[in-house]
């Protein structure tokens, strides 16, 4: 594919008839991905997970996954390296319900209430909400 860059392509397999899964990957920013991690804690209640959580599912070094994290697009991130950090994230992108769960909580209104009851939304959640909203800032 000479000649076209990353974001053609994106644009090419989002508008064609048929979802692949890179246009789905691309749906899901690394941002969004660290943002959802998360697990369940009874029938009702959710907890983030701490990026020392998700290293040590991921089998990452804890400054790959916060750089991971940062990342405003998966073009710079290996395959191999998404799988893992969406696994340790507990999502999967390519699962309905996972999906169907982010465009619920998107529909809503994400006010991202599980996070804001973190100790760790100043230093880790608010900042990754920013990138979140500057990457789609730069994609539209």
């Amino acid at each position: 594919m000479v000649g076209i860059n990353y974001n053609q392509l994106m644009m090419q397999l989002k508008n064609g008839n048929k979802r692949t899964p890179w246009g789905i990957l691309s749906e899901y920013p690394p941002p969004l991905v660290r943002l959802l991690a998360r697990e369940r804690i009874g029938s009702k209640h959710i907890r983030a997970l701490s990026d020392q959580e998700i290293a040590i599912k991921a089998e990452f070094p804890l400054a790959r996954v916060i750089e991971i994290s940062r990342t405003k697009s998966w073009d710079v991130v290996p395959v191999g390296e998404i799988m893992r950090f969406c696994h340790g994230c507990n999502f999967d992108p390519f699962d309905w319900k996972d999906r169907n769960r982010m465009r619920a909580y998107s529909r809503k209104g994400a006010k991202f209430s599980y996070l804001r009851t973190s100790p760790y939304w100043k230093d880790t959640f608010l900042p990754l909400i920013k990138v979140l909203g500057n990457a789609k800032s730069t994609q539209s």
